[in-house]
Protein backbone atom coordinates (compact mmCIF):
# COMPACT_ATOMS: atom_id res chain seq x y z
CA UNK A 1 0.00 0.00 0.00
CA UNK A 2 3.26 2.25 -0.20
CA UNK A 3 2.79 3.95 3.00
CA UNK A 4 -0.86 4.97 2.85
CA UNK A 5 -3.76 3.67 4.90
CA UNK A 6 -2.27 0.00 5.64
CA UNK A 7 -0.35 1.57 8.08
CA UNK A 8 1.21 -1.60 9.47
CA UNK A 9 4.03 -0.22 12.10
CA UNK A 10 4.17 -3.19 14.49
CA UNK A 11 4.95 -6.71 13.22
CA UNK A 12 2.07 -9.34 13.21
CA UNK A 13 1.88 -12.31 14.37
CA UNK A 14 0.78 -15.15 12.01
CA UNK A 15 -2.43 -16.35 13.74
CA UNK A 16 -5.63 -16.91 11.70
CA UNK A 17 -8.76 -15.26 13.17
CA UNK A 18 -6.52 -12.99 15.85
CA UNK A 19 -7.27 -9.14 16.15
CA UNK A 20 -4.41 -7.50 16.64
CA UNK A 21 -4.99 -3.22 17.23
CA UNK A 22 -2.69 -0.72 15.96
CA UNK A 23 -2.75 2.87 15.71
CA UNK A 24 -3.99 2.81 12.18
CA UNK A 25 -6.60 -0.51 12.95
CA UNK A 26 -7.25 -3.27 13.72
CA UNK A 27 -5.17 -6.08 11.18
CA UNK A 28 -6.29 -10.03 10.86
CA UNK A 29 -5.15 -12.82 9.09
CA UNK A 30 -7.92 -15.01 8.02
CA UNK A 31 -6.80 -18.38 6.76
CA UNK A 32 -8.62 -20.60 3.86
CA UNK A 33 -6.94 -23.13 2.13
CA UNK A 34 -3.76 -22.46 2.62
CA UNK A 35 -3.95 -18.50 1.18
CA UNK A 36 -3.57 -16.19 3.84
CA UNK A 37 -5.62 -13.00 3.48
CA UNK A 38 -4.58 -10.13 6.15
CA UNK A 39 -7.64 -7.58 6.44
CA UNK A 40 -7.79 -4.36 7.97
CA UNK A 41 -11.03 -2.66 9.91
CA UNK A 42 -10.30 0.96 10.44
CA UNK A 43 -12.49 3.72 11.57
CA UNK A 44 -14.96 6.51 10.61
CA UNK A 45 -13.34 9.24 8.34
CA UNK A 46 -13.88 12.72 9.12
CA UNK A 47 -12.98 14.53 6.19
CA UNK A 48 -12.30 18.77 6.93
CA UNK A 49 -12.38 20.12 3.35
CA UNK A 50 -15.94 19.12 1.72
CA UNK A 51 -14.06 19.55 -1.36
CA UNK A 52 -12.41 15.86 -0.53
CA UNK A 53 -15.22 14.39 0.79
CA UNK A 54 -15.93 12.01 -2.11
CA UNK A 55 -11.87 11.84 -2.95
CA UNK A 56 -10.94 8.62 -3.76
CA UNK A 57 -8.25 9.11 -1.95
CA UNK A 58 -10.21 8.55 1.03
CA UNK A 59 -10.90 4.96 2.73
CA UNK A 60 -14.58 4.25 3.35
CA UNK A 61 -14.41 0.86 3.83
CA UNK A 62 -14.98 -0.65 7.53
CA UNK A 63 -13.03 -3.60 6.47
CA UNK A 64 -10.79 -4.73 3.78
CA UNK A 65 -8.34 -6.53 2.16
CA UNK A 66 -5.26 -5.73 1.88
CA UNK A 67 -2.75 -8.43 0.87
CA UNK A 68 -2.74 -12.26 0.05
CA UNK A 69 -0.22 -14.94 -0.15
CA UNK A 70 0.29 -18.19 0.57
CA UNK A 71 3.84 -20.15 2.79
CA UNK A 72 5.48 -21.40 -0.03
CA UNK A 73 8.78 -19.94 -1.07
CA UNK A 74 8.83 -17.84 -3.53
CA UNK A 75 12.68 -16.34 -5.45
CA UNK A 76 13.26 -12.83 -6.70
CA UNK A 77 11.92 -13.83 -10.50
CA UNK A 78 8.42 -14.74 -8.96
CA UNK A 79 7.71 -11.05 -8.68
CA UNK A 80 9.25 -9.31 -11.55
CA UNK A 81 6.23 -9.30 -13.85
CA UNK A 82 3.93 -8.19 -11.26
CA UNK A 83 6.25 -5.23 -10.59
CA UNK A 84 7.41 -4.22 -14.09
CA UNK A 85 3.65 -4.40 -14.65
CA UNK A 86 3.08 -1.43 -11.96
CA UNK A 87 5.55 0.80 -13.64
CA UNK A 88 4.98 0.33 -17.12
CA UNK A 89 1.44 -0.58 -17.82
CA UNK A 90 -0.27 2.71 -18.66
CA UNK A 91 -3.37 1.87 -16.42
CA UNK A 92 -0.95 1.27 -13.23
CA UNK A 93 -1.42 4.11 -10.54
CA UNK A 94 2.22 4.13 -10.81
CA UNK A 95 2.17 5.49 -14.01
CA UNK A 96 -0.45 7.77 -13.85
CA UNK A 97 0.62 9.51 -10.14
CA UNK A 98 3.16 11.23 -8.46
CA UNK A 99 3.41 9.46 -4.63
CA UNK A 100 5.17 10.46 -1.73
CA UNK A 101 3.93 9.17 1.75
CA UNK A 102 5.20 9.54 5.35
CA UNK A 103 4.09 7.64 8.51
CA UNK A 104 4.08 10.16 11.55
CA UNK A 105 3.68 9.33 14.95
CA UNK A 106 0.07 9.91 14.97
CA UNK A 107 -0.87 9.00 11.33
CA UNK A 108 0.98 10.04 8.05
CA UNK A 109 1.05 12.39 5.13
CA UNK A 110 0.44 11.89 1.61
CA UNK A 111 1.27 13.52 -1.64
CA UNK A 112 -0.42 11.82 -4.59
CA UNK A 113 0.18 13.92 -7.66
CA UNK A 114 -1.00 17.24 -6.62
CA UNK A 115 -3.26 16.52 -3.42
CA UNK A 116 -1.60 17.13 0.09
CA UNK A 117 -3.10 15.05 2.87
CA UNK A 118 -2.43 14.60 6.35
CA UNK A 119 -4.22 12.03 8.55
CA UNK A 120 -4.34 11.66 11.95
CA UNK A 121 -5.44 8.27 14.14
CA UNK A 122 -7.96 9.14 16.69
CA UNK A 123 -8.40 5.28 18.16
CA UNK A 124 -9.80 6.76 21.11
CA UNK A 125 -12.77 8.58 19.36
CA UNK A 126 -13.80 6.03 16.64
CA UNK A 127 -12.08 8.57 13.58
CA UNK A 128 -9.66 9.72 11.12
CA UNK A 129 -9.11 13.12 10.66
CA UNK A 130 -8.39 13.48 6.87
CA UNK A 131 -7.17 17.60 6.36
CA UNK A 132 -6.32 17.49 2.36
CA UNK A 133 -5.75 20.08 0.28
CA UNK A 134 -5.19 20.45 -3.68
CA UNK A 135 -1.54 22.53 -4.32
CA UNK A 136 0.37 24.27 -7.25
CA UNK A 137 3.06 23.04 -9.19
CA UNK A 138 4.50 26.19 -7.70
CA UNK A 139 4.19 24.88 -4.45
CA UNK A 140 5.73 21.41 -5.21
CA UNK A 141 8.98 21.58 -3.96
CA UNK A 142 8.62 23.49 -0.90
CA UNK A 143 5.94 20.77 0.54
CA UNK A 144 8.25 17.94 -0.04
CA UNK A 145 10.74 19.48 1.55
CA UNK A 146 8.88 21.04 4.77
CA UNK A 147 6.54 18.20 4.90
CA UNK A 148 8.43 15.42 4.14
CA UNK A 149 12.30 16.47 4.24
CA UNK A 150 13.24 16.10 0.52
CA UNK A 151 14.89 18.27 -2.02
CA UNK A 152 15.31 17.64 -5.31
CA UNK A 153 17.94 18.19 -7.63
CA UNK A 154 15.87 18.81 -10.45
CA UNK A 155 12.91 20.78 -10.74
CA UNK A 156 10.19 17.85 -10.63
CA UNK A 157 6.91 17.72 -12.84
CA UNK A 158 3.80 16.23 -10.84
CA UNK A 159 2.13 13.05 -12.77
CA UNK A 160 -1.59 13.52 -12.14
CA UNK A 161 -3.62 12.08 -14.72
CA UNK A 162 -7.14 10.92 -13.47
CA UNK A 163 -7.55 7.88 -12.00
CA UNK A 164 -9.71 6.02 -9.60
CA UNK A 165 -8.18 4.81 -6.61
CA UNK A 166 -9.76 2.42 -4.10
CA UNK A 167 -8.14 1.27 -0.99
Amino acid sequence: LFGLSGQIREPLELISGKEQPQEGGVFRFICKDNLWMLEKTGRRTAVSNPEFTTSSLVNRKETRLIHCFTLEPREPDYFFQVNNDLQTDPTSLFTNKSICSLQTPTGFRALVGLIYSEVTFKPKDGVDLYNMKNITEDELEAVLMEKFDVKLQNKMQAVNRRVFLEF
